[in-house]
């Protein structure tokens, strides 16, 4: 059986625009409980009809909801999917503004889900959160800590008090750097931690909730590829 690797390697591939084919310019990751990971594809934006596994009527629905037109291109974007653990995941070019859409819905019996998507040449930007289907918080997530933040013992969700649940798992993951201060200034001890903070959240969320996706079968092409059509 193949390694199981957390997903903070994820965030590597990350770091610069087309890092990685499928985690290149106007990529996001998407990990669900409760859900098959066929039809966490389709909602969002899968072609339903070229997976290959058994796709739920609901999850079908959702995309005829949310695509009306029945034209594919004859190169559609491509994402990768799969199951590790309890957790099912979309990872790739998928269409992760669709929740912005009428219509859309995650199927029932869903469970938590984290949705994380790149704005432009940014990298990883912004984060969506959802628990049993309902949107609990969305906003930009970030890299860095104010001075005030720093010299107050902040942590990472301080500022959003609805996923200030994550914040043991994101201070274990180093996702503050370790600061003292020189005449009023802070001074970093962990210099690097600017450049690999996107690995460092991925840890935090690896650690908060058991999210993995197994680098060895990411990289042999041993997840199943969709076609994505955006609207």
């Amino acid at each position: 059986m193949a390694e199981d690797n957390g997903i903070a390697w994820l965030g590597e591939r990350w770091a610069s625009d087309r890092a990685d084919p499928l985690l290149g310019d106007q990529a996001g990751l998407v990990f669900a409980e409760g859900i098959a990971p066929q039809d966490l594809a389709v909602v969002f934006g899968a072609v339903p009809w070229e997976i290959p596994e058994p796709v739920s009527a609901e999850a079908k629905a959702v995309y005829d909801r949310t695509h009306p037109s029945a034209h594919v291109p004859d190169e559609p974007c491509v994402a990768a999917y799969g199951r590790e653990g309890d957790w099912s995941f979309v990872a790739g070019n998928f269409d992760y503004l669709i929740h912005f859409r009428e219509g859309w819905a995650l199927p029932q019996g869903t469970g938590r889900v984290v949705l994380l998507y790149n704005i432009s040449a940014k990298g990883m930007y912004c984060m969506l959160y959802f628990e049993d289907g309902r949107l609990v918080w969305t906003d930009e997530i970030y890299g860095y800590f104010d001075e005030e933040t720093q010299r107050n013992g902040g942590h990472y969700f301080d500022y959003a008090p609805e996923m200030a649940f994550l914040n043991w798992a994101m201070h274990e993951a180093g996702c503050r750097p370790e600061v003292r201060y020189v005449d009023g200034r802070p001074v970093f001890e962990n210099e690097g931690w600017i450049t690999d903070w996107q690995q460092r959240f991925l840890k935090g969320l690896e650690i908060a909730f058991g999210i993995s996706v197994c680098r060895e079968t990411f990289d042999g092409g041993g997840y199943s590829l969709a076609g994505v059509y955006w609207t």
